[in-house]
C-alpha cells in the first residue's frame, strides 16, 4: 500500500476532536502565511488585484480535483447561498489584504478574533436567538481585548484597524453561511464554488487598479493562491470534523504563525498588550462559541 494511502487512513482513524484540531492548526498557519505574503506584496501590487490573482490562482489550483472528482464536484441545489458566501467572502479578503498592508500582521490576526463576537451579536440582533448575561460578558471581554490592542491608535484610528475589524465583522456573516452549507455541501465543494464566484466577483475591481506584476512578484502570487486553497479546504474540514466548540480554541495559533512570521521576515514584534488582548478576545470567543 503506499504511504500516502497508509497515512490517510491512519489519520481518518484519529478521533474527531483530533482531525479537527490539526484541520484548524494547518488553517491557522495558512492565514499567517498568506497575510505575510500578502505584507511583502501590497507595497507594490493594488489590494483588489491581489485577491483577484489569489482567487484565479487558487481556482486553477482546484482543477486537478474538478477532474478527478467530475460533475459531482458542482451538484448543489443552493447556487444563491454560494454566491453570497463568495459576495462575502470577496469582502472580507479585501479588509484583511487590506489591514495587514498598514498594520503589523499579529496585530490584524488578533483583531479577527473578534469574529465569533460579532457572530454572536448578529444571531442575537438579526436571527432573534435568546442571550443571557454571560454572553453579554463575554462580548464585552471581547472588546475590552481589542480596545487593547488598538489603545495607540484613539486619536487617529487607523484604516488598518478599521479593515480588520470590518472582515472580523463580515467574516462572521461568512461562518453563519459556511456553517449552513455544511450540512448538504462537501467541504471541495464549498471551496470551488467559491473561487468561481470570487474570482468574478473580484475582476472589475482588479481591472479598474491593474498594475502588470512582475515575474517574482507572480510567483508570490501563485503561492498566495495554493496557500488559498489550502486554507480553504482545511478550515471547511476543520469544521466538519467535529464541533465549532472543538476546532474553534486551535484557531489561536493563527496569532502564534503571524507573530513568528512577521518577527521573522519584517522584524515586527507585537507588545505585549497585542497578546494581553489577543487573548482576552479569543477567550471570549471561545466561550460564546461554546455557549452557541
Amino acid at each position: 500500500m503506499p504511504l500516502r494511502d497508509t497515512l490517510v487512513k491512519r489519520f481518518d482513524r484519529l478521533p474527531g476532536g483530533a482531525r479537527a484540531g490539526l484541520w484548524m492548526s494547518a488553517s491557522a498557519f495558512c492565514y499567517a502565511a498568506s497575510a505575510a505574503i500578502v505584507h511583502h506584496l501590497s507595497r507594490h501590487v493594488p489590494t483588489f488585484e491581489i485577491v483577484f490573482l489569489r482567487t484565479l490562482f487558487g481556482l486553477v489550483l482546484m482543477i486537478p480535483w474538478v477532474l478527478r472528482v467530475g460533475r459531482p464536484a458542482f451538484r448543489t441545489r443552493r447556487l444563491g447561498m454560494h454566491a453570497l458566501r463568495g459576495f462575502g467572502s470577496a469582502v472580507n479578503i479585501s479588509c484583511i489584504f487590506g489591514a495587514v498592508a498598514f498594520i503589523p500582521i499579529a496585530d490584524v490576526a488578533a483583531i479577527t478574533f473578534l469574529q465569533p463576537i460579532f457572530g454572536s451579536i448578529i444571531a442575537v440582533v438579526a436571527l432573534k436567538e435568546l442571550s443571557s448575561g454571560r454572553r453579554w460578558s463575554a462580548v464585552a471581554v471581547g472588546f475590552a481585548g481589542a480596545m487593547l490592542i488598538v489603545r495607540p491608535g484613539f486619536d487617529t484610528l487607523d484604516v488598518g484597524v478599521l479593515l480588520a475589524l470590518g472582515s472580523a465583522v463580515v467574516g462572521a456573516v461568512v461562518a453563519i453561511l459556511i456553517k449552513d452549507l455544511l450540512r448538504t455541501e462537501s467541504p471541495d465543494t464549498i471551496a470551488v464554488y467559491l473561487f468561481m464566484f470570487e474570482a468574478a466577483i473580484m475582476l472589475i475591481p482588479a481591472i479598474l487598479v491593474w498594475s502588470t506584476p512582475t515575474w517574482e512578484e507572480m510567483a508570490w502570487l501563485a503561492l498566495l493562491g495554493l496557500f488559498g486553497v489550502w486554507l480553504q479546504r482545511s478550515f471547511n474540514r476543520a469544521m466538519a470534523a467535529a464541533d465549532a466548540t472543538i476546532a474553534l480554541p486551535f484557531n489561536f495559533t493563527r496569532l502564534i504563525w503571524a507573530t513568528l512570521l512577521g518577527w521573522v521576515l519584517f522584524a515586527e514584534l507585537p507588545d505585549i498588550w497585542t497578546w494581553i488582548g489577543g487573548t482576552l478576545i479569543f477567550a471570549a470567543s471561545v466561550f460564546v462559541a461554546r455557549r452557541a
